[in-house]
């Protein structure tokens, strides 16, 4: 007996819509509402862009000052420009335009979502023969769940769902298959995989999605698991949190990207397990995320997300510009580290516009984007100013009377008596002394020979000199700064060459070269986040001294050199003494007859005596001050 079949199927998605809200009652309830209060016939301007229905009606109740009651879901966006309408008009174009209920007591108006209809479930239409042998079923978007225990009840084949299937739902004719041609067909049509083992129990598997890079099998891949909200959940800003424990990426992806209704082109499966939770996170952040220790990626062209794999797909390679706001861009590629920059990713500078050029995948290019963010920091200008004092202190003392016979002939009288007396008598000026004193009474004291000099000294001289030098400095946090001052003396170098082998001659060459005494200051800030800065600091300071004996004018100069190093840590703002070097001279002589010259008063007549004492010291303050 010959058996005709019929087998169709179909899918249909949505849910039934609320009741159409009565246009003309809202109508009549409007009207009463302005006759008893007029402001309803006031006009309004009104332009406004993707806002919620709900805080439109508050602004208008707010400013017109009308009682509005709204009960409106938040999610429903409104964009639209009205001039001189009344609000009157404006309540009824929204009730229609949105199907709203409206309500009204006195001059209140309430606003609300019609309340929606309440339809019985549908019971899925499965017969089977009395032999239980053939299957009879005319399914239409019926539960997948409700379906089996139907099939199960009629024909007593076990059926195992996954729970991950337990959202599907699915659609089918079937006018007498066997049983078991029938449940594989009504699985094969809608997209499922079923098996039944060797015990006879059925078992529902979502498909594997295909391998390799085509973009056509990429794309028909079937989505194996429905989320629930508290798994994957996106809210109205497009914030997406996700908590899951063995899910799918490629699964995830597409839940997401449907409930955004966002553009995508898969170019490879993303089929691997994942375990994520993120909260309220970007959709770039979270594709970073999930894409993380997996050979996947993605590119956007303009606003289509196209997904790949690294090692299949060389094409999807982002380009960015990262421009830096605070800092310059030299040297700061040096500075990215290597494992932000792997085979493939590109790195370079661009000097013109201050600005990275990154290349690679969209991870790793957003991974070098924010680690160059984090170090593009306003870096602190430090001024420091140096104070070096050099001060020295003399005190000489110089007290006594010289006499002899000259050797070089007749001395001549000469000398100072002020500021301090230093004379030199000839032998004529003190004949002249002895002769005034000549005379008087028995004094009778005779004459000096001609080479007779005298010399008499009492010197008294303080000295007090005092060198500031206050140089300024400003470097950027972590640079050296280094300033040099000073003073350039030149000496005569002469060399000598002699030319010929049996007669040499002589022949004479000089040049001058330069002899540098300088003041040399090498500072280094850095500023730490407490406010306190540390210095590495090194000075040196020299100056030529006098030549002193018999060194000819052309020899090089002498010079003395002072310097020290050190690291110090002070406040802002703060100055604080880096060093000093005290040098301390003490000199005390003195000359005379044997034993009168220890005797008081009398060691000036027949001796001499002098005094000399210096102090001098080298001392530098430092006082940094941060500029942000």
């Amino acid at each position: 007996m010959a058996c005709m079949l019929l087998f169709c199927c179909f899918v249909v998605r949505g849910q039934a819509g609320a009741p159409k809200v009565c246009l003309d009652s809202v109508r009549v309830r409007l009207e009463r509402a302005a006759r008893l209060d007029s402001t309803y016939f006031s006009e309004i301007d009104l332009s406004i862009g993707h806002l919620s229905i709900g805080e439109l009606l508050r602004n208008i109740a707010r400013v017109h000052g009308v009682n509005l009651c709204v009960k409106v879901d938040e999610g429903r966006m409104v964009t639209c420009n009205f001039n001189r309408a009344r609000l009157i008009d404006l309540l009824y174009f929204l009730c229609r335009e949105y199907n709203l209920e409206l309500d009204v007591v006195g001059n209140i108006i309430s606003l609300s979502e019609p309340v929606p209809l309440v339809v019985a479930p549908r019971e899925p239409k499965i017969e089977a023969d009395s032999t239980k042998k053939r299957l009879y079923y005319d399914l239409l978007d019926d539960g997948l769940v409700a379906v089996m225990k139907r099939v199960t009840a009629l024909t007593g084949e076990h059926v195992v769902i996954p729970k991950s299937l337990y959202g599907n739902r699915v659609s089918g004719y079937s006018a007498g298959l066997p049983v078991l041609e029938a449940i594989r067909t009504l699985a094969s049509v809608n997209g499922l995989e079923i098996e039944r083992d060797k015990n006879g129990v059925w078992r529902f598997e979502a498909p594997l999605p295909p391998a390799g890079g085509n973009p056509a099998l990429a794309s028909s891949y079937v989505k194996r698991r429905n989320f629930t909200p508290d798994q994957v959940n996106v809210d109205s800003t497009g914030r997406v949190s996700v908590s899951l424990n063995r899910g799918n990426i490629h699964d995830v992806v597409l839940e997401i990207f449907e409930r955004l209704g966002m553009s995508r082109l898969f170019l490879t499966s993303l089929d691997q397990q994942t375990s994520v939770f993120v909260k309220d996170v970007d959709v770039p952040t979270l594709l970073n995320v999930l894409f993380a220790g997996t050979p996947f990626t993605y590119q956007v062209e303009g606003g289509i997300y196209i997904f790949g794999s690294t090692t299949k797909d060389k094409t999807l390679v982002t380009t960015r510009v990262v421009p830096l706001r605070y800092r310059t861009v030299d040297k700061v590629v040096e500075l990215i580290p290597t494992a932000l920059k792997p085979a493939g990713t590109q790195v370079q500078m661009f000097a013109e516009q201050n600005s990275i050029i990154v290349s690679g995948t969209s991870r790793q290019v957003e991974l070098v984007e924010r680690f160059l963010e984090s170090i593009d920091q306003s870096v602190p200008l430090v001024t420091i100013e140096v104070l070096i004092v050099d001060s020295k202190k003399s005190v000489i003392h110089e007290v006594g009377i010289e006499a002899g016979i000259g050797k070089d002939g007749p001395a001549t009288t000469a000398g100072t008596l002020s500021p301090g007396v230093n004379m030199s008598l000839s032998a004529t000026s003190i004949n002249r002394l002895i002769n005034s004193f000549n005379g008087f009474g028995s004094i009778n004291l005779g004459k000096v020979t001609p080479d007779f000099y005298m010399s008499l000294q009492a010197l008294e001289a303080t000295g007090n000199i005092e060198l500031r030098s206050t140089p300024k400095l400003s470097t950027l946090n972590g640079h050296s700064a280094t300033l040099k001052s000073g003073e350039t003396k030149y000496y005569k170098e002469v060399q000598t060459n002699y030319y010929g082998s049996q007669t040499p001659v002589p022949s004479e060459s000089y040049t001058w070269k330069p002899v540098e005494a300088n003041l040399k200051l090498d500072i280094t800030p850095f500023v730490s986040r407490n406010g306190k800065i540390t210095l590495q600091v090194k000075i040196e300071q020299s100056q030529f001294t006098e030549r002193e004996g018999k060194i000819d004018e052309e020899a090089p100069p002498g010079a003395v050199t002072r310097s020290f190093e050190s690291q110090v840590q002070v406040r802002d703002g703060e100055m604080v003494l880096l060093g000093g070097i005290d040098n301390n001279t003490r000199e005390k002589s003195s000359s005379g007859i044997p034993f009168i010259a220890r005797i008081p008063v009398l060691k000036w007549l027949f001796g001499k005596t002098k005094n000399n004492k210096v102090d001098q010291k080298l001392n530098v303050f430092i006082k940094p001050s941060v500029i942000y």
